[in-house]
């Protein structure tokens, strides 16, 4: 590997979750001439929102035989796990998100990468790359920058009044530990969600000890699906020449089941063409997946680990976990707590607890997450939302287009901006592939753009040189 004084240009890799530090593992791995620098305030490296979980009860939605941080080695993280936390496990097993967290960060620690331990608040263009202003005040200058800054907490709700949030009837952020202090165990809660976070949720307020009725509200009234063995498809469900449309995919899907296929194998097939049938779909199929489909497939894609899903079965059978289907109206400060409201088919329904908590999970529409960085970006035109408004425009590679249409030489992301674009990116098979895609795509850029200043310090040597060697032959 090159040290850092034979590089010959700066990559910088703004947040240090999974996205960004699979990126600069690779990077290195791949010798890239240039110096790699990964901001971010945290001070471990791979953790993220996700993996940085206190709990052992939240596990990967994926088994350990099929998230290796490493395409080319599927067995890395089963080989690690084995190693370093169970000693029993096995390519099934759905290990703690935590212990995956402390795998992806022995990655950053076995590479010569630089941590700056800041966030970046500004950003300036010049011609050879940009300046990144850090909140520290300093700047760092780079000639090429990578997005990667994950997820972000949740958009606001309607109807949440400001007595609700200043009593702390109703909280935001699920995965701040204030969320869950000063809780009586046996306290009323409810949250507004019931996908993979409103499940971590439930999981974490039994962890410490509460026993009151959870009640979880969402428009569909359904949590994730669980997983289970089957038998795999060879090939896609869906065959590439479906006609690109909502309908023609879901006959082709229900017909394969009809045929007797196990549904999660059929899902599963779609894996490696996921994104190319969704990218098929013109704008108007896409925004009607979204409008009628999109939480049928999150249901039935990211599903919980059988051991979950068995404590959310028994929950729900002894009445300790409540279902129901509605939209949040409002929620208002009382006495006890907090008065929800829900709009529902039959009508408006009210109910009471104690506290309220935002499962809804992470917000898309990154013009009003509260990013300093994201916001100026926007403002300068340097970076537009994808077509359906959320996450970032960007090229298959991950390249960002700006408000003009002009694809960035500078500036990439991957991870969960990609959804600006694609249908799937915030899980590990889809990261880690970006991740080693984008490495290779910017060591070759590093080497073209060394290789051009080799040549223009070369030719401005000869221009130099030319006078004086005219001056030895008179």
């Amino acid at each position: 590997m090159k040290t850092r004084d034979a590089v010959t240009g700066t990559i910088a890799i703004i947040g240090g979750g999974v996205s960004g530090t699979l990126t600069a593992y690779h990077l290195l791995r791949q010798n890239a001439d240039a110096r790699v620098i990964v901001i971010d305030p945290r001070p471990k490296l791979g953790l993220g929102l996700a993996y940085s979980t206190p709990s052992l009860r939240h596990l990967l939605n994926v088994p350990a035989g099929k998230i290796s941080a490493l395409p080319d080695e599927p067995e890395h993280f089963l080989n690690w796990l084995r190693l370093n936390h169970d000693a029993e496990a096995q390519p099934t097993t759905f290990a703690p998100r935590a212990v995956f967290g402390r795998y992806i960060h022995s990655l950053a620690e076995g590479v010569d990468l630089n941590q700056v331990l800041a966030s970046v608040v500004g950003y300036r263009a010049n011609k050879t790359g940009a300046i990144l202003r850090l909140d520290t005040g300093r700047e760092v200058s780079a000639d090429v920058v990578v997005l990667a800054t994950g997820n972000f907490e949740p958009a606001a709700l309607p109807g949440i009044s400001e007595e609700a949030i200043e009593t702390g009837a109703y909280w935001h952020n699920a995965w701040a530990p204030e969320t869950y202090g000063n809780l009586n165990p046996d306290a009323p809660v409810a949250l507004i969600g019931t996908g993979l976070t409103g499940v971590d949720v439930v999981l974490r307020l039994r962890e410490l000890g509460h026993r009151g009725i959870i009640t979880a509200i969402s428009r569909h009234g359904v949590f994730p699906n669980r997983h289970a063995d089957y038998e795999s498809l060879d090939e896609s469900a869906i065959p590439a020449a479906t006609p690109a449309t909502c309908v023609a995919y879901l006959r082709t899907v229900h017909a394969a089941i009809r045929n007797g296929a196990d549904w999660r194998a059929v899902i599963d097939s779609l894996r490696s063409t996921t994104n190319e049938l969704w990218l098929a779909l013109p704008l108007r199929e896409q925004k009607r997946f979204r409008r009628h489909l999109q939480r049928r497939w999150d249901v039935v894609r990211h599903r919980m680990a059988p051991s979950i899903a068995d404590t959310i079965d028994a929950e729900l059978k002894a009445g300790t976990l409540v279902l129901r289907e509605g939209h949040l109206a409002a929620i208002d400060a009382i006495d006890i707590g907090a008065s929800v409201v829900i709009r529902t088919h039959a009508g408006t329904e009210s109910f009471t607890a104690a506290r309220v908590i935002n499962c809804t999970g992470p917000s898309m529409n990154y013009r009003r997450v509260g990013s300093p960085l994201l916001d100026r970006l926007f403002k300068q035109g340097l970076i537009s939302p994808g077509p359906l408004g959320g996450g970032f425009l960007c090229a298959g590679n991950g390249a960002m287009i700006d408000a003009c249409g002009n694809v960035s030489e500078r500036m990439f992301n991957l991870g969960p901006g990609r959804l600006g674009s694609l249908l799937e990116s915030i899980a590990v098979p889809e990261i880690r592939q970006q991740a080693v895609q984008l490495a290779e795509l910017l060591s070759e850029r590093v080497r073209e753009v060394s290789a051009l200043d080799r040549l223009a310090t070369s030719d401005v040597l000869r221009r130099q040189a030319e006078p004086r060697m005219g001056a030895v032959l008179a």
